[in-house]
């Protein structure tokens, strides 16, 4: 009964913080940033970001916990799999996603077009690392949920 509910922890971790960066990247911020300017787009998505990465750590902590609680092998490719989401989402969320917040407030009130067009291009290379990351943590999910498919029984 018990292994039951760590391996049902396991499975909605990883299927809640695939669906959130889906739903995020391919539906909620393409909507908003077509319905409203650029600038108010980003705003909104900005709200939304803590508790975008929120959920993910939550559903890290839940999915590192259940494989541990399971006492599968520590470096098969499950674990390498997830500690790849782990490190990528902490990253993107602890470290790029400050940083662009930051780099979009000195941009604002930046006095000269010089300044705010370098502010501009390092937030674009900020902006694209998170990209990448998140596109990474997404793979690697999917990966791991293959992983976690095969000899899945329903």
């Amino acid at each position: 009964m018990l292994m039951d509910f760590v391996h049902f922890a396991y499975i909605f971790s990883l299927v809640g913080w695939i669906g959130s960066i889906v739903f995020f990247s391919f539906f909620t911020a393409p909507v908003i940033f077509k319905l409203l300017e650029r600038e108010k787009a980003g705003e909104v998505v900005g709200v939304i970001f803590p508790r975008y990465y929120f959920f993910g750590y939550v559903c890290a902590v839940m999915a590192l916990s259940s494989l541990l609680v399971s006492g599968q092998v520590f470096f098969g490719p499950k674990q390498i799999l997830l500690f790849i989401m782990i490190a990528g989402w902490f990253y993107a969320g602890l470290v790029v996603s400050p940083k662009s917040r930051k780099l979009k407030t000195l941009r604002q009130s930046a006095s000269s077009a010089e300044e705010k067009a370098r502010l501009e291009v390092t937030f674009k290379k900020t902006h694209s690392l998170a990209v990448k990351l998140n596109a990474s943590v997404l793979l690697a999910g999917l990966g791991l949920l293959w992983f976690s498919a095969i000899g899945l029984k329903l």
